[in-house]
């Protein structure tokens, strides 16, 4: 299975002195390395990471290999969206694939668990979700299930929410997916490839679709408020575990 990392963003909402978005830490730690230490290793063959602002600052960061996995990079021009990202991949796409977004951050990720399921699952799509609330969802994107359990209706930034199901960035497809991208159509607003309205796409087509919660809680830093959130976070988990050990 190969992993692929959308890292082509910059960050601006941020404010933060910092070349990439990826580069933003949390607790000392960048979102890059979270990431990359997200996926455990013996799960992946290859690693393609996908690259636009600034993309020599984290091809000089991660070098030709991570921990022995060979890694190559995928230039995004113009950053035309998460769709737009996987479809400049797809030359590089040689099997199952794993994705997930270089600005968010999993807490307690179960992501073997996830691999597991869409091996048994047989679906073209599982897509990590967790529980959250009505404002985050609407950040993210809403998902309903039909009676199989099956993804039927998926809104990105929803004004209304199915239920408190929070799609997440991290997603393990079939390449039957991949195909859908090229019927796919910008966002009328945004003007963007989007991830919500590709994988909805995928489903009207007949693909199947599923969801599996990949972590305890997740946050996407996209501003201040979002980053601050994540390490009161990490610092309230960190201790609690300081006192168990005590």
């Amino acid at each position: 299975m190969q992993y692929i990392l959308l890292a082509a963003g910059k960050g601006q909402r941020l404010g933060m002195n910092v070349t990439n978005k990826c580069f933003v830490t949390v607790c000392g730690k960048t979102l890059l390395d979270y990431n990359l230490e997200l996926i455990p290793l013996e799960l992946i063959s290859e690693i393609i990471i996908v690259v636009g602002y600034n993309s020599n600052y984290i091809e000089q960061y991660v070098g030709e290999n991570y921990k022995g996995i060979p890694v190559i990079y995928v230039h995004q021009e113009p950053l035309l969206g998460i769709a737009h990202a996987i479809k400049t991949a797809i030359p590089y796409i040689k099997e199952d694939f794993i994705f997930c977004l270089s600005d968010e951050l999993h807490i307690n990720p179960h992501v073997t668990a996830m691999r597991n399921f869409f091996l048994s699952s047989g679906a073209d799509c599982v897509c990590g979700v967790v529980r959250d609330t009505i404002e985050n969802i609407q950040k993210a994107y809403t998902i309903e299930l039909d009676e199989k359990n099956n993804v039927s209706d998926l809104i990105e930034k929803p004004t209304k929410c199915f239920n408190n199901i929070k799609g997440t960035g991290i997603c393990i497809m079939k390449q039957s997916m991949l195909p859908i991208l090229n019927a796919l159509k910008p966002n009328i607003i945004r003007g963007e490839f989007e991830m919500g309205n590709w994988i909805q796409l995928g489903i009207d087509y007949g693909l199947v679709c599923k969801v599996f919660n990949v972590s305890d809680i997740n946050f996407n830093i996209n501003e201040t408020t979002d980053l601050l959130a994540a390490e009161k976070y990490l610092n309230m988990i960190n201790s609690i575990t300081k006192e168990d050990q005590l």
